[in-house]
């Protein structure tokens, strides 16, 4: 695993041309986005598409989308599923 993280990283470097260091830690930013529970994801995308002016109907059926794209296995959910994990 830690070939493959290696290489991700070097990649990075060629690519968009950063240092090492910012290579590395975009590589571990873009995996920390996808290492989240199902429950944190849903309200931390929540909170951000809320702040970009979405209306929760709009956000629902977005987070629905996204759930089935993610690194972690996420069931189905409905949009009043997801509305309850974020308030409860």
């Amino acid at each position: 695993m830690q070939q493959l993280l290696d290489q991700a990283v070097r990649r990075l470097e060629l690519v968009l041309g950063l240092s090492p260091h910012a290579a590395a830690r975009a590589l571990a930013e873009v995996l920390d986005c996808f290492d989240s529970a199902v429950d944190e994801h849903i309200r931390t995308r929540h909170a951000e598409l809320q702040r970009a002016g979405h209306s929760n109907d709009s956000i629902y059926s977005q987070i629905a989308e996204e759930l089935a794209l993610l690194r972690f296995k996420a069931p189905a959910l409905s949009a009043r599923q997801i509305r309850r994990r974020i308030y409860g």
